[in-house]
Formats: C-alpha cells, sequence, structure tokens
C-alpha cells in the first residue's frame, strides 16, 4: 500500500471532511434531527384524518367523551356518562351540606366508586362512616393494584388520611389510614 499524502489528510488542498454529526445527518440518524424537519411526517400531523384521532385520543385518555364506535361498545347503555355527570354534580355543590345528600344519593345510585383517586380523596371527608369506609377500601384496592403511585396521589390525601387517624371514632379506620398514608408518603 502506497502512503498517503498528508495533504489530502489536513482538508487544506483538498476537499473538506464532514464531520459525524453531518454524515449522520445525511443518512437521517441525527440525533438532532426531528420529526418535525421531516416533510411526510408534517404532511400526517395535518391531515383532517390525524386531526380527528388525535382529538378521539385526547378525549378518551383525558376522561372526556368517548368517540362514537367505542362507545357503543365500552358504554352501551350510558352509565358511565350518567355516573360522570353525577361526580360533577358532587363538585359543583355549593356548601357541604348539598355535597354530603349528593354524596349519599350518588352511592345509592352507584354502589361500585369510580377509580378516581381524586373524588375517593374528597370523600373521605364526608361525615357518615360507611361512606368513608367505602372510599378507604377503594383507595387501598388500587393502591394494592398500582393504580395509586406516590407521585400520582392527589395531594390532599396524605392530610385527609392524617386526619382520619387522628378524629375517626372507628380503631380500625385509624389503623387503615395510617397503614395506607404510609405506604404512598
Amino acid at each position: 500500500m502506497a502512503p498517503k499524502d498528508s495533504d489530502d489528510d489536513s482538508g487544506i488542498a483538498g476537499k473538506r471532511k464532514k464531520s459525524w454529526r453531518e454524515l449522520d445527518a445525511q443518512r437521517g440518524k441525527s440525533k438532532y434531527h426531528s420529526r418535525q424537519d421531516d416533510p411526510a411526517q408534517q404532511r400526517i400531523e395535518r391531515s383532517p384524518t390525524y386531526e380527528r384521532y388525535k382529538k378521539a385520543a385526547d378525549a378518551l385518555f383525558s376522561g372526556g367523551a368517548l368517540p362514537q364506535g367505542l362507545e357503543s361498545t365500552f358504554d352501551p347503555d350510558g352509565k358511565r356518562k350518567e355516573q360522570k355527570a353525577a361526580m360533577q354534580r358532587i363538585t359543583e355543590a355549593p356548601d357541604r351540606r348539598s355535597w354530603s345528600e349528593r354524596v349519599t344519593e350518588f352511592i345509592e345510585k352507584y354502589p361500585e366508586l369510580p377509580d378516581d383517586p381524586f373524588f375517593l380523596d374528597s370523600l373521605l371527608d364526608h361525615p357518615k362512616d360507611r361512606t368513608v369506609d367505602k372510599a378507604l377500601a377503594r383507595l387501598e384496592l388500587l393502591q394494592e393494584d398500582g393504580r395509586l403511585a406516590k407521585g400520582k396521589a392527589p395531594r390532599s390525601l396524605e392530610q385527609r388520611l392524617r386526619t382520619l387517624e387522628m378524629t375517626s371514632l372507628d380503631s380500625e379506620v385509624q389503623l387503615r389510614a395510617k397503614a395506607l398514608r404510609s405506604r404512598l408518603f
């Protein structure tokens, strides 16, 4: 093999050497190259079909209305929609007395509490021990299933559990609240 000419390596006499970053960008593998730079991806994201898809997915995961096809499959009777409306009525209660009455009506109509930790957290403040017990049991179930993680729990939950530990007349509820608080926080 013939020795290489030192002028070719320096780039002074010949063409400039490309950096690894430039070579990767040419191949489309650059970590600095994003999907926004890709015209095909931009065209897909601007399409009306993609917009409808994103809107339906956002509604599904944010707890909004289900798309028509999924609504007939997952909620043919409309119970989910009724339950969400009843939960909304509870949160819009003007005072504590009406809130308490609405919660009692909700539990009579829907004995199975929803898996919403924020809603269950608010139920821990109810004056009836049976309601507090049901909410606490549901929160324990969510925690055991891994659906109530430390970072995902409502901020007020720790204080409500402490309040139950100190003020509940039922010693079993006090122990359960303390155990749940120690597992979560």
